[in-house]
C-alpha cells in the first residue's frame, strides 16, 4: 500500500513537471516565431518610437521610447516647453490581441501616466495602425512601416510637423 501511494505521487510529479515543460515549450516557440516591425506612436501630442513584436497566437506587445537625443539632452533642450505643462513622456508599452481577423486593440500605458485603449487595423501581415484617446489627449499608433508612411497615419498636434531624421533614423515632432 505504502509503494503505490509513492507510486502516484512519483507519477503525478513526473506529470505535473511534463506540463511544465510544455508551458516554457510553448512560450519558446512562440517567441522564435514571433516578427518584430518598427512602431512610431504619438501619445498626448509628444512622440515615441520604437518596437512591436508580434506573436503568431495573434498577440504582441509594444515598447515605445522618447527621442533618446532629446530625453538625454542638454538642460537647455530638455526644458522646452511640453504640450500643455504635461511632464515629459519617457516610454510607453503595451499589449496587443485581435479581435477579428484584420482588427484588434491594443492597451498602452505610458511613464506619465497616460493609458489608451487604441482599436488599432490592419493593413498587411505585419503592417497596421490604431486610435484612441487618453484622459487628456489622442493616441495614435503604427507598426510595420517605413517613416514616410507612418507619418500618414499618426496624429499631429496642430501647429507641429513630423520630419523624417536620418541620424539616427525614425521621426521627429517639430
Amino acid at each position: 500500500m505504502k509503494h503505490q501511494a509513492m507510486g502516484r505521487a512519483l507519477a503525478t510529479t513526473a506529470v505535473l513537471a511534463g506540463l511544465a515543460g510544455c508551458a516554457d515549450l510553448n512560450d519558446t516557440g512562440l517567441a522564435a516565431l514571433a516578427t518584430r516591425v518598427q512602431a512610431y506612436a504619438v501619445v498626448d501630442e509628444q512622440l515615441v518610437q520604437g518596437e512591436m513584436v508580434l506573436f503568431p497566437d495573434h498577440t504582441g506587445t509594444v515598447a515605445l521610447r522618447a527621442d533618446p537625443a532629446a530625453v538625454g539632452a542638454p538642460a537647455e533642450v530638455a526644458s522646452a516647453p511640453r504640450p500643455a505643462g504635461k511632464p515629459m513622456l519617457t516610454s510607453c508599452v503595451g499589449r496587443l490581441r485581435y479581435t477579428a481577423t484584420t482588427l484588434g486593440s491594443i492597451d498602452l500605458r505610458c511613464n506619465d501616466g497616460a493609458v489608451a485603449d487604441l482599436r488599432m487595423a490592419l493593413i498587411g501581415d505585419t503592417r497596421g495602425y490604431g486610435y484612441g484617446h487618453t484622459a487628456t489627449g489622442l493616441a495614435s499608433l503604427t507598426f510595420g512601416m517605413t517613416a514616410v508612411e507612418a507619418r500618414a497615419h499618426l496624429t499631429v498636434p496642430p501647429g507641429k510637423q513630423l520630419v523624417d531624421r536620418t541620424e539616427p533614423a525614425g521621426l521627429e515632432l517639430r
